[in-house]
């Protein structure tokens, strides 16, 4: 998975039971026993090597990568959900069905109210790839999201958010005509930047899906304005 060290490797297996908790209804836990079949950590980051991150917003001294098989893909979107808000450290989750897979991030903040606690900022789910061979999204992922290939390493939460921006970017590729160029840009080193850029980007995907569903040609104009805004917010990053 992302050409990670065999020194962040795991591989040990997870228990379901510690998810079935009060923050779930009894349907719930019906759906979520009945979706997964194998669920797993495959790696971990951790030590010093890409520096933790403790300070008033986010204690973040590991990165864990997990693999969850599911009965049917159709569930990842509710299985990422559930896991992504109960397993408090920043992950990355691997969907898989033996057929298809897919990739589930979250970026999360200490809640200010109780520290204890972690509040899911943003959550993002790629769509599916095949599982058993490559294609244009995997070959990308290689190239930007490999280990090796993650450019900002000040701390393990500028490493993830660069991980859950670019992967955003790949699987919206036909997004915004500038992808490659910012995919290729320095605003990775700048963790501001960076997540300016996912907002941008989820803003630029939300209006692009409203301007399909206008009825009136005052309502295009104006979410056409809208648009050129945030597409010249993206070049301003650069």
């Amino acid at each position: 998975m992302f050409s990670l060290p065999e020194k962040y490797k795991k591989d040990k297996h997870i228990s379901i039971k510690p998810f079935l908790n009060e923050t779930l209804s009894a349907s719930e836990k019906k759906r979520f026993k009945e979706s997964i079949a194998e669920m797993s950590i495959l790696y971990q980051i951790e030590g010093f090597d890409i520096p933790n991150l403790v300070n008033d917003d986010y204690h973040c001294e590991a990165i864990a990568f997990l693999d969850i098989k599911l009965t049917s893909m159709k569930a990842a979107a509710f299985v990422g959900n559930i896991v992504q808000k109960q397993v408090k450290m920043l992950c990355v989750i691997r969907f898989r069905d033996g057929t298809d897979e897919c990739y589930c991030f979250a970026h999360k903040r200490l809640n200010k109210q109780n520290t204890t606690q972690i509040v899911v900022e943003n959550t993002y789910s790629t769509g599916c790839m095949p599982y058993a061979f490559d294609n244009q999204k995997k070959t990308l992922f290689s190239l930007y999201i490999d280990y090796g290939t993650i450019l900002n390493r000040n701390n393990k939460v500028c490493y993830y958010l660069e991980m859950m921006t670019k992967a955003f970017l790949i699987f919206n590729i036909e997004l915004y005509s500038g992808t490659q160029q910012l995919l290729d840009s320095k605003i990775w080193f700048d963790f501001d930047k960076t997540l300016s850029c996912y907002h941008f980007l989820v803003e630029l995907k939300e209006l692009k899906l409203s301007a399909t569903k206008t009825t009136t040609i005052a309502e295009r104009s104006k979410i056409n304005s809208q648009i050129k805004a945030v597409i010249k917010k993206l070049e301003d990053l650069q």
